[in-house]
């Protein structure tokens, strides 16, 4: 049985405003490695359910997830500096902390940082992974599950870029015939590569 495209869309879309992407924003959402975003690292730009943002580290090693888009000109904060807690636009200097608040406009006669808020959602990092909430109202807690709270040495934290949507991911993971043809190991090959390390 085939879906139709509204029911395909239902499914699928997960933009602002989306039912799926309503109820996908209820949980924490995994972003980013941890080892992405090292402390005086530069900003990482990201597109999460289809909104363009930006992660960073700020001056206090707090971590910020913001709209990727300046809200003075929309220019890519993914490009800005960190400093002076927040991240500074590199075309006029507006700079955003992590709570998406303006807190200097160098080049304004008249300061006006109060009316600006850029789009922000609490991240947190747990088990070498970066987490967003960008639901509605107090996120939830985290769960300490194993696998978030094991030793460093006993976990491997990645984070894979795959050009599909979130249900086709999700379809692969639990198809249990796909792996027989494309994960196999080649005639004689007793070793998987990844990267450049042999397992």
């Amino acid at each position: 049985l085939m879906l139709t495209k509204e029911q395909n869309d239902l499914l699928t879309k997960t933009g602002p405003g989306t039912p799926c992407g309503k109820l996908l924003r209820s949980y924490w959402q995994p972003i980013a490695a941890s080892h992405e975003i090292p402390p005086g690292g530069d900003p990482l730009p990201l597109r999460v359910m289809s909104e363009d943002l930006v992660l960073f580290r700020d001056t206090s090693d707090r971590l910020g997830l913001i709209q990727r888009g300046c809200p003075h000109r929309g220019t890519d904060l993914s490009y800005g500096r960190i400093e002076d807690g927040g991240i500074r636009c590199l075309y006029h200097g507006w700079l955003i902390d992590k709570d998406g608040n303006c807190i200097d406009q160098p080049a304004e006669k008249r300061k006006f940082c109060d009316k600006v808020k850029a789009v922000s959602y609490p991240v947190q990092e747990k088990g070498g992974a970066i987490w967003a909430y960008m639901g509605e109202g107090q996120p939830p807690l985290i769960p300490d599950f194993q696998f978030l709270t094991a030793p460093e040495p006993n976990r491997w934290t990645y984070r894979s870029i795959q050009t599909c949507n979130w249900l086709q991911g999700v379809e692969s993971s639990i198809d249990p015939v796909h792996t027989t043809y494309l994960h196999r190991l080649p005639p004689g090959n007793r070793s998987i590569q990844i990267g450049r390390a042999h397992v």
